[in-house]
């Protein structure tokens, strides 16, 4: 039976942050998993937000970055690959549904 891809588990395989906290490092993770269930439903490849686009982001100090979420390999909707940046600061996730 076919489960939709936005009720998988998302796991996150490596990160890799360039001048980002611990604290604001587990706040974006949560929010990639978030953005990676959501794009997986779709037939998108490739999709870029700002994490303004997202509720309580502001709240949570996550505002003001970008997020580029993109595909590790075309045509396969379970492993994905991202990137946070905000000036000096970047994050890059990969991630995977099961």
């Amino acid at each position: 039976m076919f489960t939709s891809r936005r009720f998988k588990t998302p796991v996150i395989d490596d990160a890799l942050s360039s001048n980002i906290d611990a604290m604001l490092e587990d706040k974006l993770l949560d929010l990639f998993k978030y953005a990676m269930r959501s794009v997986a439903a779709t037939l998108a490849r490739a999709a870029q937000f700002d994490t303004s686009d997202f509720a309580n982001t502001a709240e949570s100090g996550c505002d003001g970055f970008t997020l580029a979420i993109r595909q590790v390999f075309p045509g396969e909707r379970d492993a994905w690959l991202g990137v946070f940046e905000s000036g000096e600061q970047r994050l890059e996730v990969v991630g995977h549904l099961e």
